[in-house]
This record gives structure tokens, sequence and C-alpha cells, in this order.
């Protein structure tokens, strides 16, 4: 099955590298060949067990106006990993139709794979994810100032046989305003979304209200800021040991991102949130997620480019009345995942890289979990070749 799915990533290269050679669509295809090292291939804070790896990435992207009024565009990423132990497969897949049935009213309609591996303090380990979430927003322009949409999505999380009672659907609705405060310059919006959480495998739900305002703003080529607030009103209808739990609560909601480009060579970016959502453990029905994430490019000659990402974020899970009828108390989480990586172009096709990456995750209440605190450190070379 394995030997299958490599054979697949590189069935998939190949056609459409058959495809680009023949000029019969535009499309650009990159492939990354990865040689790394590994110190906790399964982050874990006991036996930690080390390996040399293989990572092979292609990536494809293909656009097209179908009509004057129809532009597809669709974007993929393939993964596989091979390490002293097991071969894994990631596909991630988007593509976006639009279609403007008048000057007015425009239709959206996108679907994105996710896939991926991912800890959890239900059950200590690593393990492989698949999302996919199919969305539709329709967009009517009001006047030369003023537009609405309403955007609609339905998710579907699922996870390995092991952890699969963190497997969810989502089904998500809302209606958003946005007006033109200065052409170019300055744009405000509304947003008002209901999401509905069904944990499928534990007859758990929660449903979660999202009012918030928004603001866009440019203030010159180089700085760019956008700022939203608002709130967060959640039922939730929590099951575990035969026992129900209903409760309500109202969070805050925040997000704000800054973009400064010096340059047309450097830019940075910062952002920083604050929002309720849906557990991604079974412990609990909702987290309280805050995070902050910074970026960095550079092109420091023609051909040297560096790259840095940092991220820090939060979960904070509130046990409420959980707590006193099912024993479960207030708990939370810390991760910090930083990366540099460095290209150097060797010609327009080929470039070599350098990867460095470092990750943690830190456990409150990891006595009782059973799971404790790990790190991972990874570092890589590879081979880029875009065509």
């Amino acid at each position: 099955m394995k030997k299958q799915k490599l054979f697949i990533a590189i069935l998939v290269g190949l056609t459409a590298g058959h495809i680009l050679a023949e000029n019969d669509r535009p499309f650009s295809i990159i492939n990354t060949l990865r040689v790394g090292y590994d110190d906790n291939v399964y982050r874990t804070s006991a036996n930690e067990e080390e390996s040399a790896y293989i990572a092979d990435i292609i990536e494809l992207a293909f656009r097209a106006a179908l009509s004057d009024r129809t532009d597809l565009t669709f974007k993929s990423q393939f993964v596989y990993r091979s390490d002293d132990d097991e071969n894994n497969f990631y596909p991630n897949l988007y593509a976006i139709l639009t279609h403007s049935v008048s000057p007015r009213l425009l239709l959206e309609l996108s679907n994105k794979v996710q896939s991926n591996s991912k800890t959890t303090s239900a059950v200590p380990g690593k393990y492989n994810y698949v999302y996919n979430t199919l969305s539709f927003v329709p967009s009517y322009v009001l006047s030369s100032k003023d537009s609405l949409s309403a955007p609609m999505s339905y998710k579907v999380k699922r996870n390995e046989s092991s952890i699969d009672t963190e497997d969810t659907d989502l089904f998500s609705a809302g209606l958003t305003w946005k007006r033109q405060l200065t052409p170019q310059r300055t744009w405000a919006a509304l947003n008002l979304r209901h999401t509905m959480v069904d944990y499928i495998n534990r007859d758990s739900e929660n449903n979660i209200t999202l009012a918030s305002a928004q603001i866009l703003h440019t203030f010159n080529p180089q700085w760019q800021a956008n700022l939203a607030a608002g709130g967060t009103y959640n039922e939730s209808d929590f099951s575990r040991g035969g026992v129900n739990v209903k409760s309500d609560n109202v969070n805050p909601y925040l997000s704000a991102g800054l973009t400064f480009a010096p340059s047309p060579v450097t830019r940075f970016t910062a952002n920083v949130s604050q929002q309720y959502q849906e557990s991604d453990t079974s412990l609990y029905a909702g987290q309280e997620a805050t995070s902050f994430t910074l970026g960095a490019q550079h092109d420091f000659t023609a051909k040297i480019m560096g790259k840095l990402t940092a991220s820090y974020v939060e979960s904070e899970y509130d046990s409420s009345e959980f707590e006193q009828l099912l024993g479960i108390a207030d708990r939370s989480e810390e991760y910090i995942d930083v990366g540099v990586r460095f290209q150097y172009k060797l010609n327009r096709n080929n470039s070599l890289e350098l990867g460095v990456r470092h990750r943690e995750k830190m456990y409150d209440n990891n006595a009782v979990l059973g799971v404790g605190d790990w790190e991972q450190n990874l570092v890589d070379v590879g081979w880029r070749l875009e065509l």
C-alpha cells in the first residue's frame, strides 16, 4: 500500500510534466527532494527515537479562464516522507471555481483537502489526519462602496483509528457586510457566523456564534494592518462516561495583523489572535486559543533568499461544571514552532535548500493526562526543481 502511494505521487508529477511539455495547459510544477535528520520522530517525552528521513514534495498549480465569466484555480502539494520505521503520504489539494453571474453577483465554490501529522493530549504520540472543507460564497455588490457576502462551509475532520474520538463534522454559515471607507486604502466589515460542531464518535456537540467588526488599512506601500474584534456565544452538550452536561458561555474574539515591506526584497509579518473554537482533544467540548505568529523574508542577493517563521499557540480548556460532574479539571497547552530556511538559486530552474526547525509542546496537568512535554529538532538539505 505504501509503495502504491509513492507510485501515485510520482505518476502525478510525470503526468503534469507531460501536460506542461505539450503546452496544453498553463501548469507550474515544483519538486523538492529533501534529506534530513529528526531527533524525536514520534514527538514523545520518553524513549525519543531519532532517524534520518527522505521527503519528496511535489507542488502543482494550474489557473485557467474557462470563459469570460468563469475562472478555475487549482493548487496541490503531495508529500511523501520515509524514515527508518514508516512511510507516509500526505496529499494537500485546493481548488476554487468562481463564476460571475452578473456585474454585481459573484459565486465562489472551493474545496480544500489538508493532511499531515499531529499530537494530541488524549493519547500520547504522533498521528495522521485528513481534513476536507467544502465552501460556497455568494457575493453581491450593493453599491460602489458596499458589498454583501454569505459564506457557507462544511468541514470533515478525520483522524487515525486510535484517536477517532476526535473526528469532527462542522457546518458554518454567516453574513458579511463590507464597506470601502477610503478608495484602495481602508475597508471596514461586520461579520456574523454560526458554526455547528458535531463530535461524531463521542455523542457531543457545540454551537458557536461569532459576531465581530473588522477594519483593514493600507498606510502606505510599506505598511498594512488589519484588526477585528468581537465575541462568541457558545452552547455545548458534552458527553463523557455516559454523563451529559450542557453549558453556555461568552468569550472574546480578537484578530490583528501587521505587514511591513521596507523594500522589494524584504518583508515582515506579525499576527495575533484569540478565539474560542472547537476542541482538538476528546477531553473537552471547546478551547480558547491564543496565537502569535511572526514571519520574515529577505533576498540577500539575487541568488540567496532567507525565510524565518515563528509561532506560539496557547490553548486553554475550561472545564466549568464538567469538573464536578465528570472529574475533569481546567488545563492548558503551549506549542512553539520556529523554522529557518535558506535557498540558493543555481539557475532559473534549480535551487539548493537548507532548513532548520524546532518544535516543542508543554502540557499543564500532564501527570494526570499521562502525557509529557516534548521537543523536536529537524534539519534538512534539499534540491528544488521549478518548471
